[in-house]
Parts: C-alpha cells; structure tokens; sequence
C-alpha cells in the first residue's frame, strides 16, 4: 500500500475519533442539563462536555502533525462493522437521554460503557501517535489520563461501580506522569528521583537553564525545583517558564533551605507551593501527588 493510502487510512481514523468526541461532548452537555439539580452530577458532566470538546479541537489540529510524521506505519482501517460499534454505545445513551428515562446510577453505567468502549483501543493507538508529535499533545494525553481517573471514580463512588467497571472493563491509562526535579545538589537529586520514581517517570536537570530545556521538550505534570541553583536559579526558571506557558504556574513545587526575604516574598505574591527543606519525605511525596492530581495543597502554600 502506497504513502497516499496510508496517509488516507489514518486521516479516515482520526476523523472518525473526531466524530466520536463530538457525539460525546454533545452528550454530556445534554445529560448536565438533565441533571442540573444535581450540583455535583451537573458540575462534573459539564466538565467532561468541556473536557472532549477540546480533545475533538485537538484532534483537529493533529491532522496535519499525524499525516507528515507517523501515518505510514498505518495497517489497519476501520470496516462498517466497526464503525457502528465504536459509535454505538453514544448513540444509544443519547436515545435513552432524550426520553428522560435514566437513573443516576443508568447514567453512570452507560458512561462508564461509553468511555471504556471498543473505540477505546483505536483512540489510544491515535493518542499514542499524537505522543510523538510535540509537548501540546503530551499534555493532552496526561489531561486525557486525568479524564479517565475521573470518570472511574465517580463510577466506583457508587454502590453498583465495582460491578458496572466489571461489566465495561477499565480504560487502561493512555499517559505515565512525568516529574521534572531541577536540583543542584546531585545526592538530593539522587534521592528525590528514587522517591518519586514508583508513580512517574522522574527526569532530572541540574539548574534552571537545563531545567527550561527538558520543560521546551516536552510536557510534566509536576516541577519539583530548588531556588538558589547556579546559571539560572529556579525562581528565574519559574518565570520563564509560566512566559512559555502560563498553565506551568500550577504544576510547580518549591523545594528550599532559603529563608531569604525577596523570596518568601515571592512564594507569597505567586501562591505557589513551597516545601522547606528539610521535609518528610511522606509529605513531600504526597504534596507532589496532589500537584498531580490539580490539587492545591494549601498547607504547603506560602
């Protein structure tokens, strides 16, 4: 099969994902408003109709990146039967929405069956690809992971979620987090990575300015950063790099022996998290997890 064909094939496979997300997001947006005297069920449903308008928009926008770079290791294509099935599950929830016949708990079942769907492993294939295409798709990818953490705990929030996740399988995580530790002090650095390396993969940089590079490379969840560092100090680091992308401002953790006024002044004017050093390692490893997670934990915040 020729270039022109491949790249066909996987234009057809990405658009068909496109068409899914689309379906999905209208859904949500139907089911929020359904469900709007459940605060809760309305905030979280309006959230998931946000959250695949935009992998829809990025999907968009992966086109042409897929098309020049990994679609000729395209084999495969989607047959008609394939099709109804990956578009299946939001059809049929969109039907049972319109005539106001579902339950909290049919609801949950039929996103959990929606979500952990056949189409599930062609969308993974797709954000697999998309990986490879630049830092924008990176995070998309861990938002995508976060998406799916969500979706399964509000499942397992339920008395019946253990056996509705049995009926529908578990969507298997499409990003591994990513810390990035910029220490000066290698035995530090050594041991931080150590800490952290069970729930990520942990990249190290020896000061701000190597830091910045791993951080224009690629996409992380968490920042843990020392302050006074050679070349660039992680204060400077910081603020270059909320310029490259302002969202970073929430995936940073301070990690400082410094006392010095300018930059407690800081840490407060920013509310960023800051641990003090020393620390246990049990608080510095759960504040990283709930940095993670776009938890703020304010009792680490100066």
């Amino acid at each position: 099969m020729g270039q022109v064909d491949r790249n066909s094939l996987i234009a057809d496979l990405v658009n068909r994902l496109i068409g899914i997300e689309e379906r999905a997001a209208l859904f949500y947006a139907e089911a929020a408003e359904v469900f709007a005297a459940d605060v809760e069920l309305n905030r979280f449903l309006t959230e998931l109709a946000r959250e695949e308008d935009r992998h829809h928009q990025l999907l968009r926008r992966a086109l042409p990146c897929l098309a020049r770079e990994t679609l000729l290791q395209s084999c495969f294509w989607l047959d008609t039967e394939m099709k109804s099935n990956t578009e299946a599950p939001f059809v049929h929830a969109r039907q049972l929405l319109s005539h106001r016949k579902l339950t909290k708990v049919e609801l949950l079942g039929l996103i959990a069956e929606a979500e952990f769907s056949e189409w599930n492993d062609i969308f993974l294939y797709v954000i697999g690809l998309l990986k490879k295409c630049g830092r924008e798709f990176e995070e998309a990818a861990a938002e995508m992971d976060c998406h799916r953490r969500d979706v399964e705990k509000l499942v397992l929030s339920l008395p019946e979620g253990e056996a509705i996740l049995a009926r529908s399988g578990r969507m298997p995580a499409v990003w591994k987090r990513r810390i990035l530790v910029v220490e000066d002090e290698p035995t530090v650095a050594k041991l931080l990575q150590t800490l952290l390396a069970p729930e990520a993969e942990v990249v190290l940089a020896a000061d701000g300015e190597e830091g910045l590079a791993r951080l224009r490379e690629g996409y992380f969840d968490v920042v843990v950063s020392d302050v006074e560092m050679p070349h660039t100090d992680g204060i400077e680091m910081y603020r270059q790099a909320i310029a490259l992308n302002p969202e970073l401002r929430h995936h940073f953790v301070f990690f400082t022996a410094t006392r010095k006024p300018r930059y407690q002044s800081f840490f407060q004017q920013e509310q960023v998290v800051m641990l003090p050093k020393p620390s246990s390692l049990s608080h510095l490893r759960r504040v990283v997890a709930q940095v993670a997670e776009g938890v703020r934990p304010h009792q680490a915040l100066h």
